[in-house]
């Protein structure tokens, strides 16, 4: 489905990620793990020609989207959950998902109703601005933006970061329920452990370089991986 070949990237004239090769399958969840600095989040970000791509490919669903702009990507099928400044604090809560879908030509109601169904706690919410509601339900506006869509690719950028300990389980968990209705999912997520006991897959980067790659449950298993990146 997503085929990353040798990426370099960043910003300006400082490059960020060095030769990173990934890539995800049809109905996965992969999840990018490493320590802060280690270029998880520019990785997601070069995906979505957020940075400057300096070298390498990206190919998604057979074509190359290397040199794509954004708003095309969403077109064909991809979202992208920044880590911060995901929603817009002063729009309502349907605001916002409505905003999501500016590029969209098609009837809105009946996807609105499916992430309402998703979220729940949004449907109370939905008039109200979203800078008034807490972390955990911020994240789920943020989430039903980037549904609005109907997005084949959910690219997710620290989606727990921040929250209450009782909000971390639950985005996880709606995560995984994303994933169900066969959006496939590429995650970075500080909560290395939770973020590999749920994926098919995961990498492990350190210093900009792709340092590990297995199952989910092979790299929590793996010894060397755990002291060095998951806390033993």
């Amino acid at each position: 489905m997503l085929r990353i070949n040798e990426i370099y990237a960043g910003y300006g004239e400082i490059e960020i990620i060095h030769g990173i090769s990934l890539n995800v399958e049809q109905g996965e969840i992969v999840s990018i793990v490493g320590p802060n600095g280690s270029g998880k989040s520019t990785l997601l970000k070069s995906i979505f020609s957020l940075v400057d791509i300096m070298g390498g490919e990206i190919n998604y669903l057979g074509s190359d989207l290397t040199a794509t702009a954004t708003d095309q990507m969403i077109k064909k099928g991809l979202s992208f959950v920044p880590q911060t400044d995901n929603i817009f604090p002063t729009l309502t809560v349907e605001e916002n998902l409505e905003l999501g879908a500016y590029v969209s030509t098609k009837k809105l109601s009946d996807r609105f109703d499916l992430i309402y169904n998703l979220f729940p706690p949004l449907i109370e919410k939905r008039k109200k601005k979203a800078g008034t509601l807490s972390g955990g339900q911020r994240q789920m506006v943020a989430f039903g933006r980037a549904l609005v869509m109907e997005p084949k690719l959910l690219l997710l950028d620290e989606p727990t970061a921040g929250l209450a300990p009782m909000f971390i389980d639950l985005i996880l968990e709606k995560v995984e329920e994303i994933n169900k209705t066969g959006v496939s999912i590429l995650m970075v997520e500080q909560n290395a452990k939770k973020a590999l006991a749920m994926s098919d897959r995961g990498y492990v980067l350190a210093a900009g370089e792709k340092k590990y790659e297995d199952s989910g449950r092979g790299l929590l298993e793996n010894k060397e991986v755990a002291q060095l990146f998951l806390g033993g």
